[in-house]
């Protein structure tokens, strides 16, 4: 017997064993080579030799055997007599090692007499680690250390990084310190030269935990920026934001919610003719041009004249005084025709290239509009009051259909406007970009995450076969986004965002495009979402429905692992997925300098009191 046996196999029923422990191995700890070794208990793993083949079991019960009383009263019994017990481990089957791998399933099944040890650190990562890694091939992070046996636990990078990546836990549990550790360690590798050339990852950080200077241990600068969005006011940073996804027809009637019988049409034919004749000032110009020759030449309609006056005397600067003689024009009657006459003899009969004053007026007025400096947005909502005059004229809607679009356009451009700024070509970007959400309201939290998330994945995915490139988003606090929950938004909007996010998590691996979530509420999250997430690091739950939906999702998480959950300790997670054969508990490594962990620890009252 070496020093790392513990017992024989003294019964077998199926998958489930009893090993006898020897009388000298009922201690907490063993030296082994000099190591201290912890003894198994509950839920540990053991070796079982057969052969060539080393058989691994799992710990599932302990009990005591009496072998001198053979009495059932009480005062006779004397089972737990220091000289008189006999510990006995029950164990359940779980897979087998050979050739130094790891394969789970029960090929083989331990037999009578056969001797049982505790594992060794090789051991225990063979098992945890499935087949991958320990061959000196692989690069892997630590994250801490196993709370069983106390080893070291190596993450494959491969194999978590290309992979959705699930962080849950209840507020304080300790899952801002394992998002913040898992990213902290692969940044600080220093084999991975190509990392910051070949890889793009954006944290969208809804309560500013991560951006402070030395957050994810990269300094500002070069390698990392940082975005502090506000609604609120229009001094604070705006996130680009290409110009074709954003003025995408289907993302506008998602996003201003436009009834699908009039509004949805009318912001389709305004898209269609802005792409024919071009965006900008000049366009517009032409555009306001076009109109003004309708108005006069066709049947007279003041209440069209005042709309167009009144539109450009709200987007255009300074342009009253070249107006003043159209909003000057009356109705002039004869028996052929009715018409527009301006008291100071400028005629519109429809010959505009020999009516000299009035073409100069038109020119005056296009060449103001042209030397006027105008947002994207502000253009947006001009062109939008633009296409109401120009379907008024033609008769293709009516003006009280189209209103209430028209105002919840200005309401939200107005607030976007604070935060977003449309561009045509994105500026040269670090490859870590950290975005924070936290002066946002609501609204604006979904309505930036939306557009970042679109933007990216259909980039990368257009982009996949030309580069060999990966991007990961990491989304903090996911349940803003990904709600299943939300009353306060349109059934529209919520299935559109919540069908984006499900084909980037469906689809996105094999354009190299990978999800991080952490969440404190699960259930919260679409199950579609959750079911396609391949590793889980699960701090402490507590509420049915978040264990329920954690049950239901992840297919390698054991009975006795789903028993822990609720009394998991702060910092401690179990990590199961297709990355691991099997679920290990483990201790997270604190990051114990402020300067570098996220700002997400709680408040001390004795110093704010003291």
């Amino acid at each position: 017997m070496n020093n790392l046996d513990i017992g024989i196999v003294v019964e077998v029923n199926g998958f489930v064993s009893k090993v006898a422990t020897f009388d000298n191995a009922n201690h907490s700890t063993f030296i082994h080579n000099g190591s201290l070794i912890k003894n198994v208990s509950v839920n540990s793993f053991v070796i079982i030799s057969q052969g060539f083949i080393k058989i691994v079991a799992r710990i599932i019960s302990e009990s005591v055997w009496d072998n001198l009383n053979k009495s059932k009263e009480y005062k006779f019994d004397n089972r737990f007599a220091k000289d008189t017990i006999k510990r006995v481990i029950e164990l359940q089957t779980i897979g087998y090692i050979k050739n130094n791998k790891f394969y789970s399933g029960a090929s083989f099944l331990p037999m009578i007499g056969n001797s049982c040890k505790i594992p060794t650190t090789e051991e225990i990562n063979q098992i945890y680690i499935n087949n991958y890694m320990l061959d000196g091939n692989d690069h892997s992070v630590s994250i801490g250390k196993s709370l069983n046996e106390g080893n070291d636990i190596l993450l494959p990078i491969n194999l978590f990084f290309a992979s959705h990546i699930g962080i849950f836990g209840n507020t304080g549990s300790g899952k801002s310190n394992t998002l913040h550790k898992l990213y902290f360690e692969l940044f600080a590798l220093d084999n991975l030269p190509y990392i910051k050339t070949r890889s793009s990852f954006l944290v969208l950080d809804f309560n500013g935990e991560y951006v402070h200077e030395k957050s994810f241990g990269i300094r500002n600068g070069t390698n990392k920026d940082i975005y502090e969005l506000s609604s609120r006011q229009s001094t604070g940073d705006k996130f680009p934001i290409k110009f074709e996804v954003f003025f995408e027809e289907e993302m506008l009637s998602i996003l201003f919610a436009a009834t699908q019988q009039t509004q949805k049409p009318f912001l389709s034919r305004l898209l269609k003719r802005s792409r024919k004749y071009g965006f900008g000032v000049e366009s517009c110009s032409l555009w306001v041009a076009y109109l003004i020759k309708c108005i006069f030449t066709n049947n007279p309609n003041l209440n069209i004249r005042d709309l167009l006056v009144s539109v450009l005397e709200r987007y255009i600067p300074d342009i009253e005084e070249h107006l003043t003689n159209i909003k000057q024009t009356q109705i002039y009657s004869n028996q052929e025709r009715s018409c527009f006459f301006i008291p100071n003899a400028i005629f519109f009969n429809g010959d505009f290239n020999d009516a000299r004053k009035e073409a100069l007026l038109i020119e005056q007025i296009t060449t103001h509009i042209k030397n006027t400096s105008l947002s994207k947005m502000q253009e947006f909502e001009l062109r939008c009051h633009l296409q109401l005059v120009n379907d008024l004229l033609f008769g293709n809607v009516v003006e009280e259909h189209i209103h209430p679009l028209l105002r919840r356009i200005e309401s939200r451009m107005n607030n976007m406007e604070n935060y977003i700024e449309i561009v045509h070509e994105l500026p040269t970007q670090s490859f870590l970009q950290i975005i924070s959400l936290k002066d946002l309201s609501q609204e604006s939290k979904k309505i930036i995450s939306l557009f970042i998330s679109k933007m990216h994945f259909d980039f990368h995915k257009s982009q996949s076969r030309v580069e060999n490139k990966s991007f990961h988003l990491i989304i903090d606090e996911a349940h803003n986004v990904l709600s299943t929950q939300s009353s306060r938004e349109q059934d529209s909007w919520k299935d559109y965002r919540l069908e984006l996010f499900e084909e980037i998590i469906k689809e996105g691996r094999k354009f190299g495009f990978f999800l991080t979530l952490s969440s404190q509420r699960p259930a919260d999250i679409s199950p579609t979402i959750l079911s396609q997430v391949h590793n889980f690091f699960l701090h402490k739950l507590v509420n049915e429905r978040d264990l329920q939906i954690m049950d239901n999702s992840i297919s390698t998480l054991d009975r006795i692992s789903k028993s822990t959950l609720p009394v998991l300790a702060q910092g401690v997670c179990i990590i199961s997925g297709t990355a691991l054969s099997m679920p290990v508990t483990v201790d997270v490594d604190f990051i114990n300098n402020i300067d570098f962990r996220p700002k997400s620890d709680t408040v001390k009252l004795t110093e704010i009191w003291g």
